[in-house]
């Protein structure tokens, strides 16, 4: 039984559904290392451990990892070679982004033990026949389980032979310009936004430009929150005099390739973090926070993840401190921003965004 307070949603039934099958028709597979990636209830890792699997577990996500932790203990942040080695089965929540199913597969293919089931669940309505092409760079045999409440799994089987440390287009590398400013970008697959120039991050950092001697000074404690693949971070430690510096992230994909990019444009001194939210850090212990908060939670739309973005930063700034925040005009934040945070006015805008400041009272 799952535990009492795990509660699985739709695509972990159908998991579940599978798996059942699958080392029914298969038993071998329960004596041999299985690896649980990315859960996102804990029913996975739970059932996994009720079955008393050699079971390992993978969780991007640094409030996931705490909230499962009661379940899994100690979790990898990443996939690795010690990670997978010898692995037979591996189960996982197929992300919003190819370039994360595209990076998991190659790594899986090239390390987990020939034999290896590669089980990659999402709801029917978000998997597309791209996500089997991916899969079949790195599998020679790729199908499709049987559909359990509206969900389904891409089943990935005969890895094929594949050489390297790393998939060959992972990380992904761009170059932009933002204010006559030359960056160049770096993103690991399961960055939101890979290493694109989001265009609401470019308006945000554009429009800040009036704004550097004033609230960035070598006395500053400034924050990137929800650093993706470190554009924001890099641009400040570039083109401020901001003292010091944070760059934090829930993804540990992000944080990765945060690094990557600061190291990319020979930026040091930027301390990056992996962390939900700002809990590391202290109530009233930063000067600025500068924010492009997410209004995906995987595949859905939401707009949780900014709420608990804007308190987190209304905790963590000082009185007098101040949120730069950009965000769609039709997500209306700026009433919530008020109220978390304080004082909040519009300093730039276009067809699709606005920009806010808020001050902490």
């Amino acid at each position: 039984m799952i535990q009492s307070k795990v509660v699985p949603d739709n695509v972990d039934r159908m998991l579940l559904q599978v798996l059942d099958e699958t080392l029914t028709a298969e038993p071998w597979r329960t004596t041999a290392p299985f690896v649980v990636i990315n859960d996102v209830s804990g029913a996975l890792s739970a059932w996994a451990r009720e079955q008393k699997l050699q079971v390992r577990f993978v969780q991007d996500s640094a409030g996931l990892a705490a909230d499962q932790a009661s379940i899994t203990g100690p979790v990898a942040t990443a996939v690795s070679p010690d990670i997978l080695d010898g692995v037979a089965t591996v189960v996982y929540r197929l992300a919003r982004p190819l370039e994360a199913l595209e990076e998991v597969s190659w790594q899986i293919a090239r390390w987990a033990d020939k034999q290896v089931m590669f089980l990659a669940g999402q709801l029917q309505r978000h998997l597309n026949f791209s996500m089997n092409k991916v899969l079949e760079a790195s599998f020679s045999h790729v199908s499709a389980s049987r559909g359990y409440h509206k969900a389904r799994a891409l089943r990935a089987q005969e890895p094929k032979g594949l050489v390297g440390d790393a998939p060959p287009r992972i990380p992904r590398k761009n170059t932009v310009q933002i204010a006559s400013h030359t960056l160049q970008l770096r993103a690991y697959g399961l960055t939101f936004g890979a290493a694109r120039l989001d265009p609401g991050t470019r308006l945000l950092l554009e429009s800040l430009m009036p704004y550097h001697a004033k609230y960035f000074g070598p006395d500053t404690v400034g924050v990137d929150l929800g650093c993706g693949n470190g554009t924001i971070a890099t641009f400040l430690a570039r083109c401020t005099a901001v003292g010091h510096l944070i760059a934090t992230d829930d993804s540990a994909s992000a944080v990765r390739s945060t690094a990557a990019t600061l190291a990319a444009n020979n930026v040091d001194g930027v301390h990056v973090m992996h962390q939900s939210g700002l809990v590391q850090l202290g109530n009233a212990s930063v000067d600025v926070v500068v924010l492009n908060p997410p209004f995906h939670d995987g595949t859905e739309l939401t707009s949780d993840i900014a709420h608990f973005l804007f308190a987190e930063a209304s905790r963590a700034l000082k009185p007098g401190g101040v949120l730069f925040t950009v965000f769609n005009r039709s997500r209306g934040y700026r009433a919530q921003m008020q109220h978390s945070v304080g004082p909040t006015r519009q300093i730039a805008g276009d067809r699709r965004f606005i920009v806010t400041q808020s001050q902490k009272v």
